[in-house]
């Protein structure tokens, strides 16, 4: 390649030809530099675009969800009499927190004591009478092995205290019956309660079933929430659940799913227990659980085609990963394994292989 240069070079005839050769190589080589910068690359870098990248694991998000719920009772129940009676006595008010086996009510147990002591009168006399029928027939036997009484009146005796030791089984049943008809005169609480409602007054005259208190359980108490049928699994394998009050949080542990959905709001109930504290029966919340799954942040998606994805390294190259069901503007779950190298600056210029250039190596 030759260069012609119009420049006057003072000398002889040698030198201004030598210092013409020089010149043209000068010029020479300062072209080819400019033609070399602007050529593009040949390498294995062409087109290589600059990325910075992070590991899933470093850049995941776990969201935390929620579903309203409610702090039950297993037992909220009604006190009833399980007798006629007067009430005597109501030994608790509402508000009051009882323990099991303290006593709520008193009923009259006049006329129960006294068909006691008749059922008892009615046993020591068929006692008596069981007795001379044992003897009488002892005497039969007797006579008819001697052959001076006759099968008739043998077989008579028999069935004589066969009729009184029937009617002693039945006066031991009139007493048994007797003697629980007083304990319910006694009406105690069944579990650890507070008293909810008082409705019966003391003078007031009980028929059997009439409600006289209304107590509800303070110990076993579970949470039932209302899950989407979506997050049920989420539910499932979380490692962290609460539920949340106007109060506090309290850890709760996952006791059941109900197999059934709710046909209106096509949700599934969900039964949890507290730890070592508790809410108060009755309180209303919400129930939070930190999804296992790790997503992504939106502003990773790009679309190519009519898929959403995320870029991730594969040894030095753009790879898109298709991520299905992702939606533009939301947090996406991904199911990368924790290690992948995933592109999180220059994304957006980048086509599926396409060579790139990494400025924070990891």
């Amino acid at each position: 390649m030759e260069f012609t240069v119009n420049r006057i070079i003072p000398g002889t005839g040698a030198d201004r030809h030598q210092a013409e050769v020089m010149v043209n190589r000068s010029f020479a080589q300062a072209f080819l530099i400019l033609l070399l910068l602007n050529l593009p690359l040949v390498s294995s870098g062409q087109n290589a675009v600059p990325v910075k990248t992070a590991r899933v694991k470093d850049i995941a998000i776990y969201l935390w969800e929620s579903a309203p719920a409610t702090v039950v009772s297993l037992n909220d129940t009604s006190v009833a009499a399980q007798i006629k009676a007067r009430v005597d006595g109501i030994s608790v008010k509402v508000g009051e927190v009882v323990d099991a086996g303290s006593v709520l009510v008193r009923l009259d147990c006049t006329d129960y004591r006294i068909g006691q002591q008749q059922a008892e009168a009615d046993i020591g006399a068929l006692e008596a009478r069981i007795r001379l029928a044992e003897r009488r027939l002892e005497r039969t036997r007797e006579l008819e092995r001697k052959q001076t009484a006759s099968a008739e009146l043998l077989d008579q005796r028999e069935a004589d205290l066969a009729v009184l030791q029937a009617q002693l089984r039945g006066a031991l049943a009139q007493l048994e019956t007797a003697q629980t008809n007083i304990s319910r005169c006694t009406i105690r609480s069944p579990y650890r309660a507070v008293v909810t409602a008082r409705l019966a007054a003391e003078g007031e005259f009980a028929d059997m079933g009439t409600k006289l208190l209304e107590i509800m359980d303070i110990e076993q108490l579970e949470i039932s929430a209302q899950v989407p049928t979506l997050d049920i699994q989420a539910v499932e394998q979380a490692d962290e659940i609460y539920f949340e009050d106007t109060a506090r949080r309290y850890p709760v542990n996952l006791r059941t799913v109900t197999p059934a959905v709710n046909t209106q709001t096509r949700n599934r109930e969900v039964r949890l227990l507290f730890g070592n504290e508790q809410a108060l029966p009755g309180a209303a919340g919400k129930l939070t659980w930190r999804d296992n799954q790790p997503h992504v942040s939106a502003k990773l998606l790009v679309r190519r085609g009519d898929d959403f994805g995320i870029f991730i390294n594969n040894t030095g190259k753009a790879r898109f990963h298709v991520i299905p069901g992702a939606q533009q503007g939301r947090t996406t779950p991904v199911d990368l394994p924790p290690d992948t190298v995933v592109i999180t600056e220059g994304h957006y210029r980048l086509e599926n292989g396409q060579p790139i250039i990494l400025y924070n190596p990891r």
